[in-house]
């Protein structure tokens, strides 16, 4: 059974304002203009804590994404196309080929 939603306060920063526990980040909301909300959620209660909106162009903005390295097998083999379908492309192309002179 799901608890239902819990009313939602505006706090910036602290313990929870309903029972004074621990607040841990939640999520991010847009609120208009450009400008967004950091939502906390009280892990003793579940009550959401929003602070103050804040500008999108003023929050830093982290880069996640790392370049992973190839496997040392090669790439992974494509389970997309079979060997039939696979030949029948290899044959399309090198005719293509011999039709451009490349």
């Amino acid at each position: 059974m799901k608890t239902p939603p819990q009313p939602v306060t505006k706090r910036e920063r602290g313990g929870c304002p309903a029972c004074g526990g621990e607040l841990r980040r939640s999520h991010r909301e847009y609120a208009g203009a450009r400008r967004s909300v950091d939502v906390m959620i009280c892990r003793a209660c579940g009550t959401q804590v929003r602070g103050e909106a804040r500008d999108d162009a003023d929050r830093p903005r982290t880069v996640r994404r790392t370049a992973r390295p190839l496997p040392a097998e090669g790439p992974p083999d494509n389970f997309v196309l079979d060997p039939a379908a696979a030949q029948l492309l290899r044959q399309a192309l090198e005719a293509e080929e011999r039709r451009t002179g490349d």
